[in-house]
């Protein structure tokens, strides 16, 4: 099939796994082009996107137009969007000039899905992470499924052992995800923060021990499998659903503490494949489990990288795009 990503990729991102996937599936795939991660992270880039959130345009912006313009050119079979606001009018364009499918896969919560959105009737297919919201927008007619996050085994694969006592910390530092970390500080937990640049409103103590490293491919396996554990936490945003994430330290080989949520045992066995918590002491005995006995954590990230292998590859979750549009 002929496919149109409208997005840019930057290593690791969204659209670049499911771009690297489809093409090893044996598919054309066109998106808006390849740019550096430090330009998605950039002061500007970071503000364009608040502000776009505040005052979304009542009108297609002009990369929309450009969109409109390469999909009449290309004539994709499959349209698909990544966690992107495409305006209707861009859609019916699509509609009008292309006549592929036009699909939304939306790995965010649904509550940042702004104005139309994820219950836009234009598109074709949206898939979904979080089941409450799926099971909305089919009472309102739309065609929506459940469809998780992924990993790309490429890169996302055991390719180290434990070598350090840390706990890694990879993604944004929202306030709550910044509150956990500094408990475990204050109670001696050593800590390794990966990710993009903390906000500028972050506790001075968040800054100081970020590393500075927005790691991706096999260099964020790499941290994922030398820690002691990987500590993974939900936005306040996200309600029973999991995070790319998830998916990409149990891939890695990584020893996975995880807040608990029914949607986990839908993917990995809690105990077996990673470690779940409820409460702080919970994920402090978990820490101290891992201290006391690396080995048996060893069977641990063994299970849950050979989980991921088998059921969560991106190419797992395209097969079922792919299958839908028969």
């Amino acid at each position: 099939m002929r496919v149109f990503i409208p997005a840019y990729c930057y290593r690791d991102s969204f659209a670049d796994n499911v771009r690297v996937t489809l093409r090893s599936m044996g598919h054309d795939v066109r998106t808006l082009g390849q740019i550096d991660s430090s330009r998605i992270w950039s002061f500007f880039a970071r503000f364009r996107r608040r502000l776009n959130e505040f005052i979304p345009s009542v009108r297609p912006s002009w990369e929309e137009y450009n969109i409109i313009k390469i999909g009449k050119e290309y004539k994709p079979d499959l349209f698909l969007s990544l966690t992107q606001r495409i305006h209707p009018e861009v859609l019916f364009e699509l509609k009008k000039g292309c006549g592929g499918r036009r699909v939304l896969w939306w790995g965010d919560p649904p509550a940042y899905s702004q104005q139309w959105g994820i219950v836009d009737p234009e598109w074709d297919f949206v898939y979904l992470k979080d089941r409450s919201t799926v099971k909305k927008l089919c009472i309102a007619g739309r065609n929506a499924f459940l469809l998780n996050e992924a990993m790309n085994p490429v890169w996302h694969k055991p390719i180290s052992r434990q070598i350090n006592n840390e706990i890694v910390v990879a993604g944004n530092y929202y306030a709550y995800r910044q509150a956990v970390v500094l408990r475990l500080m204050e109670d001696g937990v050593g800590m390794q923060l990966y990710g993009p640049p903390p906000p500028r409103w972050a506790d001075p103590r968040i800054v100081e021990h970020h590393t500075g490293r927005y790691v991706v491919c096999e260099e964020k396996s790499q941290v994922f499998g030398e820690g002691m554990a990987c500590l993974n936490t939900f936005t306040l945003g996200e309600g029973d659903s999991l995070n790319c994430r998830a998916f990409e330290i149990a891939g890695a080989g990584g020893l996975q503490i995880i807040e608990n949520r029914p949607a986990i045992t839908e993917c990995f066995e809690p105990g077996r494949d990673l470690l779940v918590f409820e409460t702080y002491e919970e994920l402090m005995s978990h820490i101290d489990r891992a201290r006391k006995y690396p080995e048996e954590m060893n069977l641990i990230r063994e299970s849950g990288a050979k989980r991921a292998l088998s059921d969560h590859t991106y190419r797992h979750r395209l097969e079922v795009i792919i299958a839908n549009l028969n």
